[in-house]
């Protein structure tokens, strides 16, 4: 019986033999070019038009296999044509370098560059027109798409093949552009190659190639920090590269050796070393002892003092973030110039760099997760220490500039923006019942001062120069704060407590009847915002983080809970803007809505439930503003206060009246803490004995969670209190906590003020009487002029511990009879008590609250004094100590010594 004769078979039959054909013959071209690149002397031979021809022809040849047979030979001719046609002549250019490439040899390896790109570019519109893939959202480079043919319909596997060689394509044009910044010795910008790593992100995020590739390239950005922040998020991914792993090693190594080169100034055993580490050396130094934290946590390591290092990384971050962004005069460049490079030393902690800084943490959270690795507590007890920090830095911006904001009279009452946020989808009931105890505690706290009267005595009070931040009150709820003198009463701790709650209610009630484009700009300065979400995302995932730290302090919740607050903008003038959406849309869908830092995250085990709603389109589509997508950010983060309202842990409830959320969670009294060091000594303890069993209990089922939770609450308190103690510094001799400083003192003794204010253990202050004096001084005195620009630089920057005396502080001194005439020294030195005495009655029934430091000695004063006028009776009826620095200096560093 004949066989049945089947035309198809026999077309497929004759296809199949001319792929193999096909492959067969590039597999021939293919060592024609290898015994042609081996046989060349010079990077020219590379390039003569007869092996240029070859290639072309090779590339032509791997472009018709992929396309005939997609699935046999799509991977396979893939890696031909980019290693024989493009990557190996490359590499091959590189080995033939000398000292640098001729023009010619410049112009000859760009040209095969482009022609990469373009191959690549034309692969990729074949790809989406032959196997109907969607690229509109994810590459950003116009494509000519004829839709009037009739595209036959794709099986599933050729769409997946098709959709991994879309990416593979996306990450060589990655390549060629790194190629061609290496080609011009140019490290800086980087953003095309970027731009085409970070679309093959966007499009397959679970592949981790993109991101090792990055990080190759970022090896000397921002002090090894760009390179590990690329090399965790590709070994994040679901499929990581294999290499990613030994380039994150290196780095690491090459960070320990950095850390071992740098002078030891904060542990000098030295009591006299005065030295004070410029801005570039404390951020090499934070980003250093951060990443090597990072490697002792990710890899497991053995390392003693982890706590310690710990602490002093947390000290560093401190000292960073009071760091401004340079100014055109400080510089010598614009304030936006590129802060990339290794060799460019920043001179402070960029948004972008706080940003990758958390997502380090928070990535090698999830791998400690992942090992059950008892190490876990304490790194997400030093990520909620960072993120308290730039809650605070973020909040203390927002308070100084509104308050230095003149607000016209116009402004009538209106809704904040967080009152349409917790009325989508509220609960009634429940909100009438946290109402009813919100308005019962504070009925008692309302002040009898009318709005406008308060509004013009801070606006008018708060415009002069040399004006820092406004975190003067010594005894503040925030633990930012420094502690008051041990003889303080604690009727005093409350009254200081209360006078700083008024402040902060007044700035809230100014922050809703400002101008929203106005408050849009303030939140934005400090690049903080996406940070903040990027956490507050985390703490969604893992809501008993939250509750542990309500459990312990209830600091970071209160910290939360004033920002929250502060960014609640006025939602009326919010309507005037120029946007591109309405509000109450955003406020219903804002759970729906990603923006630029989900992107990020994308393919992110940590993130998965929070982005799981996500509409991936919105974005793009709308094609956000800068400033549409801070309003969207701020909705967010109103939204999450909502959820802090849900738990009952945190106390958290929401005044409609005031529009305003509360927290009723206190402080805990100084005397019910813990000794740090003691806390510290049983934790590394605990670190060191923990046996597998406790690890699976503390990981595991509901109980040991809470056990872990609270462990981490234990850390984070004894880094609070540790904090607290190395600025007070435990002293036995009691020493004044407000230390004021005249102009002498500031001349002839500029390295002992410089010392006290490193310290950290004084809040120091310098009258305006005595900026004047400085400026009569500048003409004759070079240490004037000096001790001027130091001040200057102190103040723009911000620094709670120094500071300028403001207008408002200064009261006379009761019962004393001013002299009728008086020189230039003595009314200076009656403005600078009545400074003084202004800052003694803040703390009334307290002794040993201010001390005058002055640069010379008390006898000049004595012999000074005439019948009608007598310093030293002046200064004993202001309540204050005169003391020369030098004497105080000695007390303070004899003091610190006996401590250690």
């Amino acid at each position: 019986m004949k066989k049945s004769h089947n035309p198809t078979d026999v077309q497929q039959k004759a296809s199949q033999e001319l792929t193999k054909k096909l492959y067969r013959t590039i597999t021939e071209q293919a060592k024609r070019l290898d015994d042609a690149r081996s046989c060349v002397r010079n990077i020219s031979d590379l390039f003569v038009p007869l092996l240029q021809l070859q290639r072309r022809k090779f590339c032509d040849y791997c472009d018709k296999l992929i396309f005939s047979d997609p699935l046999l030979y799509g991977h396979k001719g893939e890696e031909l044509l980019w290693r024989k046609g493009f990557y190996e002549v490359i590499s091959t250019a590189k080995k033939l370098k000398k000292k640098e490439y001729t023009s010619q040899e410049i112009s000859n390896i760009r040209a095969h560059i482009y022609a990469g790109i373009g191959f690549y570019h034309h692969m990729l519109l074949k790809l989406t027109l032959q196997f109907r893939i969607p690229l509109k959202n994810i590459i950003d480079f116009h494509m000519i798409l004829d839709d009037t043919n009739e595209i036959p319909e794709v099986s599933e596997d050729l769409k997946n093949w098709a959709q991994q060689s879309i990416h593979q394509c996306l990450i060589y044009l990655g390549d060629l552009s790194r190629y061609q910044l290496e080609l011009q010795n140019v490290s800086s910008d980087s953003s095309l190659a970027t731009r085409y790593y970070l679309q093959a992100i966007s499009f397959r995020p679970d592949f981790g190639m993109p991101h090792n590739q990055m990080g190759t390239m970022a090896m000397n950005q921002n002090l090894y920090l760009d390179a590990v922040y690329h090399y965790l998020h590709c070994l994040a991914c679901k499929f990581p590269f294999e290499g990613t792993t030994n380039n994150l090693q290196s780095l690491f190594e090459k960070n320990s050796k950095f850390i071992e080169q740098l002078p030891q100034i904060e542990d000098e055993e030295d009591p006299d070393c005065i030295i004070e580490l410029e801005k570039s050396e404390n951020i090499k130094r934070f980003i250093a002892r951060c990443l090597l934290l990072i490697d002792i946590w990710y890899f497991n390591k053995k390392v003693p003092n982890v706590y310690s290092l710990c602490h002093q990384t947390y000290k560093n971050l401190e000292e960073c973030l009071a760091y401004g962004k340079p100014t055109v005069s400080e510089s010598g460049e614009s304030a936006t110039a590129d802060i990339d490079s290794l060799d460019s030393e920043p001179s402070y902690l960029s948004g972008q760099m706080i940003f990758r800084i958390i997502l380090i943490c928070l990535l090698t959270i999830a791998k400690l997760h992942s090992t059950n690795s008892p190490s876990l507590s304490t790194l997400i007890a030093f990520t909620l220490g960072i993120y308290s920090q730039i809650i605070q830095k973020l909040s203390n911006h927002i308070e100084q500039a509104v308050l230095n904001y003149p607000l016209s009279e116009e402004h009538k009452r209106p809704n904040g923006l967080l009152k349409d946020v917790m009325n989508i989808g509220r609960k009634k009931s429940n909100l009438k019942i946290r109402r009813r105890k919100t308005l019962k505690i504070e009925s008692d706290e309302e002040s009898d001062l009318s709005e406008n009267d308060q509004i013009s005595d801070y606006t008018s009070s708060d415009n002069e120069s040399f004006i820092s931040d406004n975190e003067d009150v010594l005894l503040d709820s925030s633990d930012e704060e420094v502690e008051a003198d041990k003889d303080i009463s604690n009727k005093n701790i409350i009254n200081g407590l209360k006078s700083n709650e008024e402040d902060k209610s007044f700035i809230l009630r100014k922050v809703q009847k400002m101008d929203a484009n106005v408050m849009l700009e303030i939140i934005n300065e400090e690049g903080l915002m996406q940070s903040i979400r990027l956490v507050n995302d985390w703490l969604k995932s893992d809501e008993e983080i939250i509750k542990s730290c309500a459990n312990t302090t209830g600091t970071l919740i209160r910290q939360m809970v004033h920002l929250i607050n502060l960014i609640n903008i006025n939602s009326s003038s919010l309507k005037m803007l120029n946007i591109n959406f309405k509000v109450s849309e955003i406020v219903r869908k804002e759970n729906k809505i990603p923006l630029a830092e989900d992107v990020i995250l994308k393919g992110i085990k940590t993130f998965e439930s929070v982005q799981s709603n996500y509409n991936w389109d919105y974005m793009l589509n709308k094609s956000l503003s800068t400033k549409e997508e801070t309003i969207i950010r701020l909705i967010k983060l109103l939204s999450f206060g909502k959820l802090l309202s849900k738990l009952e842990e945190t106390q958290v409830s929401f005044d409609e009246q005031k529009n305003l959320f509360v927290c009723d969670l206190k402080e805990k009294p100084q005397e019910d803490r813990v000794s740090a060091a003691a806390l510290m000594e049983e934790l590394e303890k605990q670190e060191t004995n923990r046996t597998p069993s406790k690890i699976t209990l503390i990981n595991g089922d509901n109980g040991g969670q809470i056990n872990k939770m609270k462990h981490m609450g234990q850390l984070w308190l004894a880094a609070e209190v540790r904090a607290l103690e190395s600025r007070v510094g435990g002293t036995k001799m009691a020493l004044s906590p407000y230390l004021v400083l005249d102009a002498d003192a500031l001349i002839k003794n500029t390295h002992m003020v410089k010392q006290l204010v490193f310290s950290r253990q004084f809040i120091l202050l310098v009258p305006a009487a005595v900026v004047s004096a400085l400026d009569d001084f500048k003409k004759e005195k070079i240490e004037a002029r000096d001790a001027i620009r130091w001040l200057e630089s102190q103040f723009h920057k911000g620094n709670r511990f120094f500071r300028a005396q403001r207008p408002h502080e200064r009261t006379p001194i009761p019962f004393m009879k001013y002299p009728k005439k008086k020189d230039k020294e003595m009314h200076i030195f009656i403005q600078i008590i009545e400074c003084c005495h202004y800052l003694a009655e803040q703390q009334k029934g307290a002794s040993n609250v201010v001390t005058l430091l002055i640069g010379g000695n008390q006898m000049i004063f004595a012999n000074g004094e005439n019948k009608d006028f007598s310093y030293a009776g002046l200064t004993k009826s202001a309540g204050v100590v005169m003391e020369p620095i030098a004497v105080f200096y000695g007390k303070w560093k004899k003091s610190k010594g006996n401590n250690r």
